[in-house]
């Protein structure tokens, strides 16, 4: 085991804030630099699969997170001629097992919460702005002039991070096309109770329904709507009426009239947009890179949290069970690169068919994703890939102990 150093975490987001409490934990001293003056969580509703579920537990904060989120059964998607284009849930991948829709708030207060007590020291509105690594020693700089030298750096500020561009790391970033629009609307009636629920027109438009919890703003349930966008037509659907593209929604998914009526103007709603990075290995000797820094993808199979957890989880894992660093991280790399690259291909394969112009990708899915659930070698190839323990293309095996995580779990 890799004994006491110490360690910057640049970031505070899921991945950074996993990382500090649990190599904390360990007993590795541990500075937080976090670019804002006042951190907080950014976007609406996410999705946390069984594994990512399973380093809450570890951490400690399973029953916290629990009771602030919505257990989510199964996954349910509709075109809007009312076609079932998919249909499955957790249970049939394992008894027990669920996924856990959360305000992105609520995660991120249950982890800073433990993360700021756990930590040396918190840097907040210190931006990383240079990394410099000798034999010996690691260097950072910050926008106010702060140097301090460490013994290892864990770069986990998010899909934008520029820093990474300092670290000899071979790496890909290329923005989606694609973004989304976002809205978290109070659910007193709980629709959509247990299920993340899906409407498609063809390829190009998508629009969903997530339960997420209790919304940490004011108390109360919550349920998180987005809505598929291309990045050039963002303006344009700024510069046109609010009312054509509500009749619109409102055409493809009657249900949700109630909450698109609560949408009186454009900046109701929040704009995001995605990238795809991709690295040749996530470790330059005594740096390493994790969350979507490392491997940010398109939010279509809704891992990207749940890809930050389990990457903090194996970076402890690691430390623990190698004698220096160098070899700890580059055993990290190794031991996330079937898991990671699976869900990058497989992010990038699936996208086309739910966000794109292509009216063949329309077609070819709903012919063949449907008759997937009957299916049973396909059900499962589904149900691994979508609740995120897949690692391979052609294995059904899962990553991970699926009877015990259940047993967790319960």
């Amino acid at each position: 085991m890799v004994t006491t150093k110490k360690v910057a975490i640049i970031g505070a987001g899921t991945a950074g804030l996993s990382s500090a409490i649990l190599l904390s934990k360990q007993g590795f001293i541990c500075d937080l630099f976090e670019e804002f003056q006042e951190p907080q969580a950014i976007g609406a509703g996410i999705l946390l699969q069984p594994q990512g579920l399973n380093v809450l537990h570890e951490i400690g904060l399973l029953e916290e997170t629990l009771s602030f989120g919505s257990k989510v059964d199964s996954l349910y998607g509709l075109t809007n001629q009312n076609k079932i284009i998919m249909d499955f849930n957790y249970s049939d991948l394992y008894r027990g097992l669920f996924g856990l829709g959360i305000h992105r708030g609520a995660l991120f207060n249950s982890l800073y919460s433990i993360a700021k007590i756990s930590v040396n020291k918190l840097y907040l509105g210190h931006k990383v702005t240079n990394i410099n690594q000798s034999h010996s020693t690691i260097q950072i700089t910050t926008n106010q002039e702060l140097k301090n030298n460490y013994d290892m750096v864990v770069i986990a500020n998010g899909t934008w991070s520029t820093i990474t561009n300092q670290v000899n790391i071979s790496m890909k970033h290329k923005p989606y096309p694609w973004g989304a629009l976002w809205k978290i609307f109070d659910n007193p009636d709980s629709f959509s109770q247990n299920t993340l629920s899906q409407k498609y027109i063809k390829c190009h438009t998508m629009a969903g329904m997530l339960p997420s919890g209790i919304n940490p703003i004011n108390g109360k349930k919550c349920i998180s709507f987005f809505w598929s966008l291309k990045v050039n037509d963002y303006n344009n659907w700024c510069n046109t009426g609010i009312s054509q593209w509500k009749q619109n929604a409102m055409n493809l998914w009657p249900e949700i009239n109630p909450f698109i009526n609560q949408i009186n103007k454009h900046k109701d709603l929040t704009f995001v947009q995605y990238a795809d990075t991709i690295m040749d290995q996530w470790h330059d000797n005594k740096i390493v890179v994790i969350g979507d820094a490392a491997h940010a993808m398109s939010p279509q199979l809704g891992q990207g949290a749940n890809m930050a957890l389990v990457d903090a989880w194996q970076l402890s894992q690691s430390l623990t069970h190698y004698n220096n660093i160098s070899e700890a991280l580059a055993h990290y790399s190794d031991s996330r690169k079937k898991h990671l690259r699976f869900y990058q291909y497989a992010s990038r394969l699936l996208t086309p068919f739910f966000q794109s112009n292509s009216t063949a990708a329309a077609i070819f899915r709903d012919l063949v994703f449907p008759p997937m659930r009957y299916i049973p070698l396909a059900k499962k190839h589904a149900l691994t890939t979508l609740f995120g323990v897949k690692t391979s293309l052609f294995s059904n095996k899962p990553n991970i102990d699926l009877e015990l995580l259940s047993q967790k779990l319960f």
